[in-house]
Parts: C-alpha cells; structure tokens; sequence
C-alpha cells in the first residue's frame, strides 16, 4: 500500500506543476503574442491623444474634459515602474495594467513629464479575461483528471481480475489463482490472495479427509457396538442388567446422532460446489414435503399471492433447510407441551417471499438468538434445548447461499418461536424472466 500512496502522490503532484507549466508556455505563445483588436484601436487611440496632449502647452485638465474614458493625469514621480519596463515606457510604448475588475491604459508625456491613464470599457475587461479563465481553468483541471484516470487504469483492471477470481474462488472453483503481475500496484494484496486461497483450499481438502475418516473409522465401530447390543437383549438379563443395557442403547443411539449431524455439516461445507438452483414453484414444493412427511403433525398455510411465485432455489438444500427447522420446532414443543403445535406458512411480502415456522414451544430468549445460529452453540437455559447445536447453523448456511437470511423472534400466534427465511426478490425476479 506504501508503493501505491507513493505512486500516486507522485502522478497528481507531477500532474499539476507539468499540466501549470505547459498551460502557461502555450499560453505565452499562443495568446500573449496576439493582440486583440479593441486593445490596438485603444491603444491607438491613447497615442494620438497622448501626442496630442503632450504638445499642448499649459494645463492640460482643459483637454481631458470631454473623454469619456475617465482619463487622469499622474506625475512620473509617482508612478513606479520596474527598470526594464520603464525604457519601454518613457520611449512610447503604451503600458496596459489590470487591477481587481479594472484594466487600464497609460502613456507617458515626455513634454510635461506626467501619465496620462485611460480606463477602458469593464465588457472589454470581461471578454478579454473571464473566457479565456474558464477555458484555461478547465483544460488544467480536465487534464488533472486525465492522467490520474490513465494512472488508475491498469490498477482498475486488476482490481476486476481480483474482483472476478474471488467471485469464481467463492463459487467453488477452489483452484483459481491470480497471475501475480510484479508492475501492479496490488501486487502484495494479488499474492496473499493466493496464499489465503491456498489455505482455504487445504481446509477444505483435510475436511473433506476428516469427513471421510469419521464415517468409516466411526460408523464401523458404531455399528459393532449396536449389533453387539442387540444380541445382549436376546440373552437372558437381570433387572440392572436390562437397565444398564437400555443406558448403553440410550448413549450408543446419542452418539450415532453427534457422529451424523457432525457428518451432515461436514458435507454441507463443502456442498456449494455442488449447489444447482433452479426455478420452481415453491409453494407446489412444500405441499409436497407436508404430504409425504409432516401431514398429521405440522400445519400449512399458504397465501393465495404466494401460490404461482417462482423462485430460483436448490431443491434439495431447501428440503434440508426445511427438514431442520420443522424437527427442531417439532422436538422443542413437545418437550414442553403435551401436543405440540407447529405452523409451517408461506407468504408474499413487500422485501419477497417469506418461509415461516413457528412453535408453541419456550422459545429462544432474545439474547441468544444470535448465539444459537452458531455451529454447535447450545444453550444453558433448560432441557428445552438439548441437541448439537448443528441444525440452526446448517439453516444459516443454506440461506446464505440463496441470499436469503434468517431471522428468529417470537410466534405472536402460538407464543413460542418464529424462524422467517426471507427469499429475495432477486430470487424470484430470475426465475420469473
């Protein structure tokens, strides 16, 4: 970043003296020798009247009475001038001066050793200036801007390369690297790019080994521990026997539960690869997974205006999306209430299409609800939210991926909790076209 504050100091700073000094030397020659015509009918004008002043004995105010070009009358003595411009001066030369909005002619009258000054027009004064200000105000700044655009140029394709590689790397495509360029003026952001890339790719690959591992390397045993277990219960059992079997079940059935939810997240990390949206009628969608799974537990209600929307999702994701959120409102109820009560809706918003669940359950206390959208966060709180903390977390990540997101706050209807996935209208815009 140092090279590049450095780099760009260095073009404004050469931009504006180069860009001053050149507007300045065109200048000097292409205006300053060229007089403009009003300035040489005054000056000639002053010439004669100054000739004709000069050989006028006596005062010469009487002369001035009718000109109407506010002509005074000044001694030399009082008019300093630099050496150099005072020979032109005393030898003929008229000497035009500009102060404030004000230009003035002066001529000197060698005779009776006074200054003669005329002030011409104010529109004269205008046109001569205030054009040639603005044209000259614009070229420099016009340039300015100019060369920091061809300086930016090259740091602004690499930047859209940088740009467009992230985009690709988040995607998936987990083997795209950038071309390191030793002239960019990133050239140290293109390199830890790759190196973070780099890494993340390994994550990616020993999660992929670890996931791999825990399902063969556990589930073996897991499923020896089960059969051996169950030709325990065919033999012939004392009462402690029995009840220190059914706690071996219990913990044994526990674990085959962590060993799965660790597996499930596991995969889902790496599922965006293999994330594949496509456009369906949502509402059509649900009422199928209500039928086959939830029929006699869950009740649905769709909108009328949400029926025919389309949406661009991955169906499968969002079935597992689904899946977790009606189980965990379906398990916290019941722990609760004797008949649980759970609401699965769908409805048109003015932000999109909105997936609600809720529960009669206990609910999630304000100040956890972001807490538990953490991966295996789980709550001191009470029974009511035992688990592994993995099922609101694969939520949070389905959604992510449908650029929806999640929000978690109380059931006005049922009093437990509500658990809205907000479905962009950006979703629904792509699979509409």
């Amino acid at each position: 970043m140092q090279r590049l504050t450095l780099s760009l100091l260095l073009v404004v700073i050469s931009a504006v003296i180069g860009l001053g000094w050149g507007i300045d030397r065109w200048y000097s020659a292409r205006f300053a020798a060229a007089e403009d015509p009003a300035f040489s009918a005054y000056k000639t004008l002053g010439t004669a009247l100054a000739l004709a002043l000069d050989q006028q004995p006596g005062d010469l105010k009487s002369g001035l009475a009718n000109i109407p070009l506010q002509p005074q009358l000044t001694s030399a003595e009082n008019f300093p001038l630099p050496d150099d411009v005072k020979k032109q001066f005393i030898a003929g030369e008229p000497l035009l001066l500009e102060s404030g909005d004000q230009l003035t002619l002066h001529f000197y009258l060698s005779s009776h050793q006074q200054i003669l000054s005329l002030t011409l027009p104010e529109e004269l004064h205008q046109d001569a200036q205030h054009s040639l200000r603005w044209l000259l105000t614009l070229l420099f700044y016009g340039g300015v801007i100019l060369v920091v655009l061809v300086w930016l140029y090259p740091l602004l394709r690499r930047l859209s390369l940088l740009r467009k590689t992230a985009q690709a790397f988040g995607a998936g495509d987990l083997h795209l690297r950038i071309a390191p360029d030793a002239g960019s003026y990133i050239h140290s952001i293109e390199l830890e790019f790759n190196r973070m890339a780099q890494r993340i790719e390994q994550l990616i690959a020993d999660n992929k080994l670890l996931s791999r591992g825990l399902s063969h390397d556990l589930r073996t045993p897991l499923a020896r521990l089960r059969f051996g277990l169950d030709v325990l219960q065919e033999e012939q059992l004392t009462t402690a026997q029995q009840q220190n079997l059914a706690h071996l079940n219990r913990d044994l059935t526990a674990m085959e539960a962590l060993v799965e939810a660790l597996l499930n997240y596991a995969r889902l990390e790496q599922a965006v690869i293999s994330f594949k949206p496509q456009a369906l009628i949502l509402a059509d969608y649900i009422a199928h997974l209500h039928e086959d799974f939830y029929a006699g537990q869950v009740e649905l209600r769709v909108d009328a205006e949400a029926m025919p929307v389309r949406v661009e999702v991955d169906p499968e994701y969002i079935a597992m999306l689904i899946h977790n959120l009606l189980q965990n409102a379906l398990r916290y109820s019941t722990e609760e209430k004797k008949r649980s009560c759970v609401l699965l809706s769908l409805e048109w918003q003015a932000q999109g299409l909105v997936l609600a669940v809720e529960d009669n359950g206990p609910g999630i206390p304000a100040a956890e609800r972001e807490k538990v959208l953490k991966p295996f966060y789980r709550s001191e709180n009470g029974s009511s939210y035992r688990g592994h903390g993995l099922g609101l977390a694969i939520v949070v990540r389905i959604a992510e991926w449908h650029r929806a997101s999640l929000i978690l706050e109380e059931s006005k209807g049922l009093g437990g909790l509500r658990a809205s996935i907000c479905l962009p209208i950006a979703l629904l815009n792509d699979a509409n076209r």
